[in-house]
């Protein structure tokens, strides 16, 4: 039977997850506008993330209040605040994916033509599935299945970088070829580093949820 303690962090995993999947299922919309175009799907992603700020605070008292409640140590107190910043990480990747669909949005309503459009879709396709292991790291409790997907977020972050490189070349060819519209690619290079952060945050994750489970030192 599981001590009140252990009812208590098993409830802040399951939300702290829900939290995490919402965010997701946001993204994983805001992939299939690159090819669909459709607005529509944009404004379900964007009110998906709505209350992403309170359930954040939320999630943070909530942690907080089961640390002063149970008095956790060692192991235990490690796991609980390790999810504090899991959690904050999260949080960070929404603000970026909002970003995106407003710059997305802006992109589809003007008819403006997207940069990289094949490059950019394999970047954003990347950059879901980092998330998605990320999501899956929440709730893992098997070293094995943990090193698996720390394992496909390093290798699917490795490859964001090489496509933000193949981006960035595109747009820098376009400012040379187009010096009247510097100002137009520079927020389009902007927009790719932002969502370059994405998958940085994933590293961060998974390095959170290796060091709740196995301890050792941290690096950020």
């Amino acid at each position: 039977m599981l001590t009140k303690y252990q009812e208590a962090l098993e409830s802040l995993y399951g939300r702290s997850y829900d939290f995490a999947k919402n965010i997701e299922d946001s993204f994983s919309l805001v992939v299939d506008v690159l090819e669909s175009k459709d607005l529509d799907k944009l404004s379900e992603a964007k009110a998906m993330l709505k209350g992403s700020v309170k359930e954040e605070s939320k999630i943070d008292m909530k942690i907080i209040e089961t640390i002063a409640l149970y008095s956790p140590e060692a192991k235990d107190l490690r796991r609980v605040v390790t999810l504090l910043k899991i959690v904050g990480e999260f949080s960070r990747i929404s603000d970026y994916i909002k970003a995106q669909i407003s710059t997305l949005t802006q992109e589809i309503i003007e008819g403006e033509e997207l940069v990289g459009d094949g490059t950019r879709v394999s970047f954003y396709t990347s950059t879901l599935a980092a998330l998605k292991a990320s999501v899956e790291l929440v709730k893992t409790k098997d070293e094995s299945i943990l090193n698996e997907l720390i394992r496909e977020i390093s290798i699917e972050e490795s490859k964001c970088d090489d496509f933000v490189s193949i981006i960035e070349k595109e747009i820098i060819s376009e400012i040379c070829d187009n010096k009247n519209e510097i100002a137009y690619f520079t927020k389009r290079l902007n927009s790719v580093r932002k969502m370059e952060r994405i998958s940085d945050r994933c590293i961060n994750i998974a390095k959170l949820r290796k060091y709740a489970i196995e301890g050792g030192k941290l690096k950020l």
